[in-house]
């Protein structure tokens, strides 16, 4: 089995983790948030440009449609109101519906393109577009404060939303190691308006539709791997095979705070190391992939639920043992 850490290795394992994260949230003001600021600038100017002479009580629908149409101006565009609205919740307000607004009704509702823009409009920030409100043409210094605004707001936004995703990315990096192992991800078939849409090719093992693993049948054969799949009603980011014949249930979990791995450690992934003893046994080991900022209390009670712990710092202590295992 994978390494089961004592209290002092889980105190300086989870020291290695904190001081990586530091790191990198050390890194990030002249790094990550530049590169979004610059980015989110050139979004603002692209929609002011787009929608310079526009009437907002009148506008031409063909012109809102292409913004809302082009992903990074609708964006900019939403970062208009104050405060922001997400893409699902615009789509809630103009329709009055569940479903919102997908591309296809932009396309084939010619009222639908004004409409949301008159909400944007309506919920336009006072502050950073208050000629908005007034129904007047913005001074050259409104514009300038307006971008400034908006980009900064908005690279903020993003780059939490891109923290958010830190464990999508060192779980890639632990794909591209099996990868180089000799390991190949298998992937699955997937339906869309029931229609399936793409299944691995003939000489490879697939799981079925929606990813859901429901008994030994279903799991993969070595050296393959499923991505993201649902294991006896509980979801893992990677399900691997080992030649031993026993699987890999893994997550990858990065934590911003200690609270926050009370969370994802013990609600979450611990939780479902339970689960899968009493569906399978022994025959699938649960593992954490861990980034970021761990309690050593919490670390512990993820192990004794039967969780096994592993770093991101160290994929190449797990690499090993998967080696190992023969």
């Amino acid at each position: 089995m994978p390494t089961v850490w004592d209290d002092a290795q889980l105190a300086a394992e989870a020291q290695k983790a904190l001081e990586e994260f530091v790191d990198r949230r050390l890194a990030e003001p002249g790094g990550k948030y530049l590169a979004h600021v610059r980015a989110r600038r050139g979004a603002i100017v692209r929609l002011f440009k787009a929608l310079a002479g526009v009437d907002p009580s009148n506008p031409d629908p063909d012109i809102v449609r292409t913004v809302l149409l082009d992903a990074e101006l609708f964006d900019a565009l939403r970062y208009v109101t104050g405060p922001p609205v997400s893409e699902d919740d615009l789509g809630v307000l103009v329709t009055r519906r569940v479903e919102g607004i997908g591309k296809t009704d932009l396309k084939d509702k010619p009222g639908l393109p004004v409409e949301v823009l008159k909400l944007i409009c309506k919920l336009a920030d006072p502050f950073r577009f208050p000629w908005i409100a007034a129904g007047r043409a913005p001074s050259r210094g409104e514009i300038r404060t307006a971008i400034e605004t908006t980009m900064t707001m908005h690279a903020t936004q993003a780059l939490q939303t891109e923290r958010r995703g830190h464990g999508k990315v060192v779980e890639q990096r632990l794909e591209t190691r099996l990868t180089e192992l000799g390991f190949v991800k298998v992937a699955g078939q997937r339906k869309k308006k029931g229609k399936v849409v793409a299944v691995a090719p003939p000489n490879l093992p697939t799981y079925p539709a929606k990813g859901k693993i429901t008994q030994p049948s279903h799991h993969p054969t070595y050296p393959h791997f499923y991505g993201e799949c649902v294991v006896y009603g509980r979801k893992v980011d990677l399900f691997i095979a080992l030649k031993t014949g026993r699987m890999i249930a893994l997550e990858a979990k990065d934590s911003s705070s200690a609270l926050n791995s009370t969370k994802r450690l013990l609600n979450d992934t611990a939780a479902k190391a339970k689960h899968y003893t009493a569906e399978a046994g022994k025959n699938i080991i649960s593992v954490a992939l861990l980034s970021g900022v761990f309690k050593v209390a919490d670390l512990r009670t993820a192990q004794s639920a039967g969780l096994y712990l592993v770093w991101a710092h160290d994929i190449d202590g797990f690499i090993e043992w998967i080696k190992s295992q023969t």
